[in-house]
């Protein structure tokens, strides 16, 4: 069974995904910060991490780019991340939410609300 971490700080956003991903035959651990995902991540190895972009503390983008820069070191073990987040930016207003995923070493982008057919497609593109 893949580990999968969601970093979420919406209890009702967590309900949600548990309850998609519990359908889709998975379990998962929670945290509700960047900071805590990067401690989850130094404790634990995660094949995916679903990653709220906007965040108290620190958000999904920092987050991100820390976790990438231990697993370049070789200390930790890489992970498939995952950008979770409204997209409603305009292309090109310089802010656009997908490429920010992307410039801060995100693998793919899901937004905002998750369907469980887009949650299901991304699970089926990275997880065995």
């Amino acid at each position: 069974m893949p580990n999968i971490l969601l970093v979420e700080d919406s209890k009702i956003n967590v309900m949600v995904a548990q309850s998609m991903l519990k359908q889709l035959g998975h379990t998962i651990d929670v945290v509700n910060n960047g900071v805590e995902a990067v401690c989850a991540v130094q404790k634990r190895s995660y094949d995916l991490v679903l990653m709220d972009v906007c965040m108290p503390v620190m958000d999904g983008l920092q987050a991100t780019r820390l976790i990438r820069s231990f697993e370049e070191t070789g200390n930790w073990d890489a992970a498939v991340k995952v950008g979770i987040e409204q997209d409603s930016s305009q292309p090109d207003d310089g802010k656009c939410v997908v490429r920010e995923c992307y410039a801060n070493g995100m693998d793919s982008f899901v937004s905002k609300p998750v369907t469980f057919q887009n949650l299901k497609e991304c699970l089926e593109q990275y997880l065995p």
